[in-house]
């Protein structure tokens, strides 16, 4: 405490023998005894099973650690409203430019084919407001059950998912692609490749190059070689056609 005052202090070594102390304008250099000063550690075993205990995750006991401090695999888990079980991943430091460009390389080393939800540490008003393909970003803080202590609420959970991002752009879409919001319209797609297809669409527009090869987006969405165009891929429907334009070989998200 500084000058017996509420105020947190900083200890710093001391310029002359190195001993951990402050220094007080009143009283000059002080050491704080051994019961005054202390470090402590977050135990994540014990903390991720607290967050996850109605989650029913698969690894949640045994922790994949993806990224050393920073970001680890707690397996699949069962989420209200969805039939599949979702993968997830606890990530930490997110608001730091060091701790997301490593989460971010992970994403790209680690691609995920449908949906990957990331529980954050760091809370929502700290997270880069980025498109991460695949990967839906919540800060844990909104979806704890208050109540309960350190428990995520799996309905507030779901709600959330359910929910997309309002990025004040003319269209945003799901982190697996599912749903697309076009200037307030929604669409549903309910098959693995065409969401493959809006999501490499969409991250093209978001990166400012929204141009692209058709024969490369069907092929990456895994496309037989007689799906050749994307009125073939998305067969028995045309809405598709309100905001993407295939023309000579190339396609694009158009708004």
């Amino acid at each position: 405490m500084s000058d017996h005052a509420d105020e947190a202090v900083t200890l710093i070594p001391s310029p002359v023998d190195g001993v951990i102390g402050y220094f007080s304008p009143g009283s000059g250099w002080v050491t704080p005894s051994a019961g005054e000063a202390a470090v402590y550690r977050i135990r994540f075993d014990a903390l991720f099973v607290a967050l996850l205990a109605d989650l029913d995750c698969s690894h949640v006991a045994r922790p994949r650690e993806l990224v050393r401090g920073l970001v680890w695999g707690v397996g699949m888990a069962r989420i209200p409203g969805r039939a599949a079980r979702v993968d997830v991943w606890i990530a930490r430091r997110l608001s730091h430019p060091a701790g997301w460009q490593a989460f971010s390389d992970l994403t790209k080393a680690r691609p995920s084919p449908g949906l990957r939800l990331v529980l954050s540490l760091t809370p929502d008003h700290g997270i880069p407001r980025q498109f991460t393909q695949g990967h839906e970003i919540v800060g844990v803080d909104a979806v704890l059950d208050h109540d309960a202590g350190l428990k995520i609420d799996p309905e507030i959970l779901a709600a959330r998912l359910a929910h997309l991002h309002d990025d004040e752009d003319p269209i945003s879409i799901s982190a697996d692609g599912a749903i697309v919001t076009v200037r307030g319209r929604r669409y549903r797609f309910t098959g693995g490749k065409q969401r493959a297809i809006i999501r490499r669409l969409y991250a093209a527009w978001k990166a400012g190059s929204p141009e692209c090869l058709t024969a490369e987006i069907l092929e990456n969405a895994g496309c037989g070689l007689k799906v050749n165009t994307l009125a073939k891929a998305f067969s028995k429907r045309d809405d598709w056609r309100d905001f993407i334009c295939e023309e000579g070989g190339r396609c694009w998200i158009f708004l």
